[in-house]
């Protein structure tokens, strides 16, 4: 029998919620986690393969019909994201550079991918006790708290957050475009980790987000979320965000035409 959308998600979360168990045993600020690089310099360590095995573990359990795309393994690759009718893309820990050096910017990315498009997202920051969901149509959410965007006009009065990845072209972009924001916002943060980045854009506690060399595990969730509380999730282009795309803006609507002409122009 077919699964109903309050089912999925009531899965999704059971599945995070494992997953947060199992990584707040790897965190701990008095220890520093050992880690090793996957290719690109980038960092991963035993507790995002645990926080992936135990989250996997629970999806196969109850949605055994439904592949998983993960950032650390699973049944497809991200090429595939879209082919499937559904598919769960999973981040264990999206902010494995901050987990490492005890930095509670860290968290859990789930998302239900309709052929490619995020239809349910579930996102956990354990580390800073904050849950927070969406489905598509029915808004998003913080624990029970309903979200939405801020109403920032003024590029100038915007807090901004930047996130690149760790290829070099992504990295120098990420430089370029912090340094072409720097003197027009408020005040710009790198926090280095997508879910994060996200869950405040969507919350209101920042105005956007930019980030280069994003991954569909990485911003699915987020993308959704953003959408859902009345934001932008769109490519360097002002196009809706795919799963294809590298490049994606989180934004309220008012800031995203200047942000785009700052990107593309400057």
């Amino acid at each position: 029998m077919q699964k109903t959308l309050t089912q999925l998600e009531k899965i999704a979360w059971r599945a995070v919620e494992a997953g947060e168990k199992t990584a707040l045993k790897f965190f701990d600020y008095r220890t520093v986690n050992g880690y090793s690089y996957k290719p690109h310099h980038e960092t991963v360590t035993s507790a995002d393969f645990a926080t992936n095995n135990e989250i996997i573990r629970v999806l196969k359990k109850f949605t055994p019909d439904i592949p998983i795309l993960s950032e650390e393994g699973a049944d497809l690759e991200e090429t595939e994201a879209g082919e499937p009718p559904l598919a769960w893309a999973l981040d264990p820990i999206d902010g494995t550079t901050n987990f490492i050096g005890r930095i509670p910017l860290w968290g859990i990315s789930l998302a239900l991918l309709e052929y490619g498009e995020p239809l349910i997202g579930a996102i956990a920051l354990p580390s800073l006790k904050q849950k927070y969901s969406a489905v598509r149509g029915q808004g998003a959410r913080m624990d029970k708290t309903h979200l939405h965007v801020s109403k920032t006009k003024p590029l100038k009065e915007s807090l901004a957050l930047m996130c690149y990845g760790y290829r070099t072209k992504d990295a120098l972009q990420g430089a370029s475009i912090i340094s072409a924001f720097k003197t027009k916002v408020r005040a710009e943060r790198v926090l280095g980790a997508a879910v994060i980045e996200a869950s405040w854009v969507a919350a209101g506690r920042a105005d956007f987000a930019v980030l280069q060399g994003a991954h569909v595990w990485d911003v699915a969730a987020g993308a959704l979320l953003v959408r859902e509380a009345g934001g932008a999730a769109v490519n360097f282009q002002g196009h809706a965000w795919t799963w294809q795309e590298k490049n994606i803006i989180f934004s309220n609507p008012q800031l995203l035409p200047i942000i785009l002409k700052t990107i593309n122009h400057d």
